[in-house]
Order: C-alpha cells, then sequence, then structure tokens
C-alpha cells in the first residue's frame, strides 16, 4: 500500500557513488511481497552455509506470504477477504498478533493508520491490480468508507481467530508486514548466530553490528521529487530499524491538483498537506513500517505530538513551494551521519 524510499549502502567510503565494490560483499537477494529483500553481513559462522541460510531464508518468507499476502488466493489473509462469513475466522497466531499491532495503531492515531484501507486505495486507481488512476465521486467515496474502520476488526488469541463486523471488509497487511518479515529474517539470521548483519525487504532495514568495510551500516535517506539517487541524509544502524514512507513517487495530478497515493481513511480522500516524506528509527521494522505510515497520514504538527508523546525518533521533510525542510525528532540526531 505504501511505497518506501531508502537507498542501503555498504561502503561508507563509496556512499553515493560506487555501487561495484559494494555489490561485491556477501549476500542474498530475492523477490518477496512485490518487492526485493536483501540480506548482507560480515561473515558467517564456520558451520553455516550461504546456500543453507538462502534456502531457510526462502522458506520463511514463504510461510509469511501464505498468512499475509493478498495476491495468494489461498492465503489465510485473502481466505479472509474472500469469505462473507462475519464470524470467527481459524489463522494462524502469528497472524492474529500481527493484526492485533495494527490494531493497536490505529487506535493511538484514532484511525489514521488502518489495514482496512484497501477498497479506497483501490476505488482511487492506487491499488496492485489498477493501472489508471481515477478520481471517484463523493457517493462511491461513502459506499466504500462503510467497510473501512478497524472497529469493524476482531482477533482472538485462543484458539487464534479474526473477524470482521461487516463482509465487505477487506484487510490488507502491506503497511506492516514487510517490517514484520524483516524482523523474521533477524530471528532467524541470530539463530544461525551472525552478529554482523543487515536485513532490508522494500526498503524496510534492520541492521546490527558493522558492515565488511569495519563501520556501522549506513542507509541513504532519498530527497523527496529528486531524481532517483539524491540523499537528503544518512544514518548510521547498530541494532535498530529504519523505515520511509513518502508520498513523491506515486502520485497523479488532475486540473492542477495533485492526488497522493496515501489515502486518509479517515477522510476516504488522499492526503493533502505539507509532509513529503516520514522516517521513522525504531528496534522493530514492523513498527517503523506501520508508524511511517501512520504518520504520512496524521501530517507533520500531529505527528511531532504522537512522536513527543510516545517517545518515537526519526525525521520529517516538508515541502515549502519548491523548496524542503527538515525536521528531526526524538533521538534521530544521533543516528545521523551528515
Amino acid at each position: 500500500m505504501q511505497h518506501r524510499f531508502l537507498f542501503i549502502h555498504l561502503f561508507a567510503a563509496f556512499l553515493l557513488t560506487a555501487c561495484s565494490q559494494e555489490s561485491s560483499g556477501p549476500q542474498i537477494t530475492g523477490s518477496t511481497m512485490g518487492t526485493s529483500y536483501s540480506i548482507q553481513w560480515s561473515e558467517l559462522p564456520s558451520d553455516v552455509s550461504t546456500a543453507e541460510l538462502s534456502e531457510k531464508i526462502s522458506l520463511r518468507l514463504g510461510q509469511i506470504n501464505t498468512l499475509m499476502s493478498t495476491y495468494i488466493p489461498d492465503s489465510q489473509i485473502s481466505e479472509f477477504n474472500s469469505s462473507r462469513e462475519t464470524g470467527w475466522h481459524a489463522v494462524d497466531i502469528e497472524l492474529v498478533q500481527l493484526v492485533e499491532h495494527a490494531l493497536e495503531i490505529c487506535a493511538i492515531t484514532n484511525g489514521a493508520f488502518d489495514i482496512t484501507v484497501g477498497p479506497l486505495v483501490n476505488l482511487w486507481g492506487f491499488g496492485a491490480s489498477d493501472t489508471n488512476f481515477q478520481i471517484p465521486n463523493e457517493s462511491e467515496i461513502n459506499i466504500a468508507m462503510r467497510s473501512i474502520g478497524c472497529h469493524h476488526l476482531g482477533t482472538r488469541m485462543s484458539p487464534p481467530a479474526i473477524n470482521k463486523k461487516l463482509a465487505d471488509v477487506y484487510i490488507d497487511l502491506s503497511a506492516i508486514a514487510k517490517g514484520y518479515a524483516v524482523d523474521e529474517l533477524v530471528k532467524l539470521l541470530e539463530e544461525y548466530r551472525l552478529q554482523h548483519y543487515m536485513v532490508e525487504i522494500g526498503g524496510e532495514v534492520r541492521a546490527r553490528g558493522i558492515a565488511p568495510h569495519g563501520h556501522p551500516w549506513r542507509i541513504g535517506i532519498e530527497t523527496p521529487d529528486s531524481l532517483r539517487g539524491s540523499i537528503e541524509d544518512i544514518i548510521s544502524l547498530d541494532n535498530i530499524a529504519v523505515a520511509t514512507s513518502g508520498d513523491y513517487r506515486n502520485f497523479f495530478e488532475h486540473e492542477g491538483q495533485r492526488y497522493s497515493h496515501t489515502i486518509d481513511p479517515r477522510t476516504g480522500y488522499p492526503v493533502n498537506h505539507q509532509l513529503a516524506s516520514v522516517t521513522i528509527i525504531h528496534p522493530s521494522t514492523a513498527s517503523a513500517d506501520a508508524w511511517a505510515t501512520a504518520f504520512m497520514i496524521l501530517g507533520a504538527n500531529d505527528s511531532l505530538e504522537v512522536a513527543k508523546h510516545y517517545g518515537f525518533s526519526g525525521l520529517l521533510i516538508t515541502r515549502h513551494g519548491n523548496d524542503y525542510h527538515s525536521t528531526v525528532f526524538g533521538e534521530m540526531s544521533s543516528y545521523l551521519t551528515q
């Protein structure tokens, strides 16, 4: 649902220009969740092979997709979405836990972060199957809004299940599932006793230890509305996660009006504020992923209030005409390297 734009770099000396040396380091890459992933490390334990690690990573990602992917017709979440039944639907406990996490953030943000927003995203033409953007009329938005809202969802731990109070409720975890998958791969790497690694899925990143060049892992944050490759800030990571959400790659313009792919589930319309990009630092990649999306919907002023109240750290980039202004909050300054 949301698009993340983080540039991943391994070698600080060649941070902005030299990619050939960076790509020569040990890594495993592939595709998952409609995007790409990359796992990189400094060294493997002597009894662990890259082939074995790659197989385990693919297996774990497959398990997560089987639970959470809306692209797989028989995934647990797809079967829930397609069902017209409003009773309890038995699912794996990790799906219940992630839905509960999303519902907690929904409650804190008064519905700004809402995993039931999918029908509105599709209505505006930003869904996975859509190729043409469109402006729906007020009646169409009102109809879609009837099934939007976290209060339409329920969870149960024993036995694990989720339910919908309306048959049309549709869950999309794309604003939190990639971060969750990063956290799960980190658990896997640590089971194999890796101490220096970086895991990235679709721009959601978590890193620990040092990169092959001997310094902490460094991540470049893209400048909004720029050509790809322009870096606004560089951050250094160690045993922490980062996620960035922006509105500047996926949008359309109609009669001079800009329409972002970031849909506010509280109004049914694309967000219309100065906030162009949000970067969140957090111990949990799933939380960083979700909160970056939440802040993009809340806008700069409300985001800063929430960040202060809950102790979040990050970076907001706001538009001011043709210029941009960066606002650092929490402990973010300690991660910046430029």
